[in-house]
């Protein structure tokens, strides 16, 4: 698995292959590491989402009524866009609290900072702004919005 993540976040990729695997998916995108990273229900990320009412189960509902993404998985398992926040991951948690290992509220902020893939269409179809989720999860985590890393 990946060395620099919390046991967390290792247990939300299996949560998300687990995802990817039930709905027949050749690869790990967003929307199934959404899911996977919902799942961490004690992360401020998790809550801060379930405040709102989003929840796994629903993303993972919601992902069934989508058209599949047909592209191979680029490393791996993982979809080019999931591989992504796990590098975006990393460059958050490098910015915000150090630290050797990418935290679920890291991942869950790295992931709603993308602006394409199964997660950030979930989301809008949900009416909701990834970037104001993103920066409230960053708040809550005791940070200031301006030391978010943009990209």
């Amino acid at each position: 698995m990946k060395n620099d993540f919390t046991e967390n976040v290792q247990e939300a990729l299996q949560r998300a292959k687990a995802c990817s695997k039930e709905l027949g998916d050749s690869c790990v995108n967003t929307g199934h590491l959404m899911v996977g990273l919902l799942g961490d229900r004690y992360s401020l990320a998790s809550r801060v989402l379930n405040d709102i009412n989003i929840f796994p189960e629903m993303f993972r509902d919601h992902m069934k009524k989508l058209p599949r993404e047909t592209s191979e998985a680029a490393e791996d398992c993982w979809h080019a866009d999931a591989l992504e926040v796990f590098n975006r991951g990393r460059i958050i948690r490098k910015k915000l609290g150090g630290g050797k290992a990418t935290t679920t509220d890291q991942m869950l902020i790295a992931l709603l900072s993308l602006t394409s893939g199964v997660a950030f269409e979930c989301m809008r179809e949900f009416c909701t702004n990834p970037e104001e989720i993103a920066n409230e999860i960053v708040e809550a985590m005791g940070y200031e919005i301006a030391d978010r890393p943009t990209f």
